[in-house]
C-alpha cells in the first residue's frame, strides 16, 4: 500500500510540530530540574557553611579557654618556683640553725653553767668581804638588795634548763627540716608536672590554630562552591535553551517538506480534476 503525498506531508508536519513542542517542554523541564538541583546543592553547602561556622566558634571559644588555663598554669609554675626556692633556702637555714641550737649553743651554756657554780662559791666570799670593807669609815657603801652570790645562783638557775630546752628545740627543728625538704621535693615534682601541662597546653593551642585555619579554608571553599554552582546552573540553563532552539529549528525542515508535499499533492489533484480543452 503506497502512502499518498498528502498523508506523508501531514505526517512530516505533525512530527515537526511535535518536535517543536517537545523541545519547548524539554527546555522547561530541564530548567526546572537545574533549579531544583541548584537549590538542593546550595542548601547543602549553606548548611555545611553554617556547621563550619559553629565549629569555628567552638574552636575560638576553646582557644580562649586554653589560653586562660595556660596563663593560670604559667602563674602557678612561677609561684611554685618561688616557693620551692624559698623552701630550699629555709631548709638550708634550718640545717644551720639545728647545728647551732642543738650543738654549739647548749654546749656553751653548759660550760657557762659550770663556771657559774664556781663563781657562785666565790661570790659569797666576795660579798662578805665587800660588806666588811663597807663597815670601815673610808670603805665603799655596799648594801645591795640581792647579794652577789644569790644573783649568781639565780642566773645559774635560769641558765640550767636552757641547754636541754635548746636540744629539744633542735630535735623539733630537725624534724621541720626533714618535712621542709620533703615538701620541697613534692613541690619540685609538682612543678615538673605543671611544666609538662604547660607544654601540652601549648601543643593544644598550636593544634587549635591548625583546626581554625582548616575550618576557615573549608568555609572559603564552601562559599566558592556556591558561586561556582550558581554560575554552572546559569550556563546549564543557557545551554538547554540553545539546544531547545536548535532542535526546534531542526523541525522546520520536515514541516517545510511536509507542507511542500501537501501543496504538490493539491496541485496534482487540481490538474487531474481539470477537464481537457476542446
Amino acid at each position: 500500500m503506497r502512502l499518498s503525498r498528502t498523508t506523508i506531508g501531514r505526517a512530516m508536519v505533525g512530527v515537526g510540530c511535535v518536535g517543536i513542542v517537545m523541545s519547548i517542554a524539554a527546555v522547561l523541564v530541564g530548567q526546572g530540574l537545574v533549579d531544583q538541583v541548584e537549590s538542593s546543592v546550595d542548601d547543602s553547602l549553606a548548611l555545611t557553611n553554617d556547621a563550619l561556622q559553629a565549629v569555628s566558634d567552638s574552636i575560638e571559644l576553646t582557644t580562649t579557654i586554653v589560653e586562660t588555663i595556660d596563663d593560670g598554669v604559667s602563674s602557678i609554675a612561677a609561684t611554685l618556683e618561688s616557693v620551692t626556692a624559698s623552701l630550699d633556702s629555709t631548709t638550708d637555714a634550718l640545717g644551720s640553725s639545728t647545728d647551732f641550737i642543738g650543738g654549739s649553743l647548749p654546749d656553751a651554756l653548759d660550760a657557762v653553767g659550770s663556771v657559774l657554780v664556781t663563781i657562785e662559791s666565790v661570790a659569797s666570799s666576795v660579798d662578805a668581804a665587800l660588806r666588811t670593807v663597807s663597815l670601815a669609815p673610808f670603805g665603799p657603801d655596799y648594801d645591795p638588795d640581792t647579794p652577789f652570790d644569790e644573783a649568781i645562783a639565780e642566773l645559774s638557775a635560769a641558765i640550767e634548763p636552757l641547754p636541754e630546752e635548746l636540744r629539744d628545740l633542735s630535735t623539733d627543728i630537725d624534724g621541720l627540716e626533714t618535712s621542709s625538704a620533703a615538701i620541697a621535693d613534692d613541690l619540685a615534682t609538682l612543678a615538673t608536672n605543671v611544666d609538662a601541662l604547660d607544654e601540652q597546653l601549648s601543643q593544644v593551642s598550636t593544634l587549635l590554630e591548625r583546626y581554625a585555619t582548616t575550618t576557615s579554608q573549608a568555609q572559603v571553599l564552601a562559599d566558592d562552591s556556591r558561586d561556582d554552582l550558581r554560575a554552572s546552573a546559569r550556563q546549564a540553563k543557557v545551554l538547554l535553551v540553545v539546544l531547545g532552539v536548535v532542535f526546534a529549528l531542526g523541525q522546520v525542515v520536515p514541516i517545510w517538506l511536509g507542507a511542500t508535499l501537501i501543496k504538490d499533492a493539491a496541485v496534482v489533484r487540481t490538474i487531474i480534476a481539470r477537464p481537457p480543452d476542446d
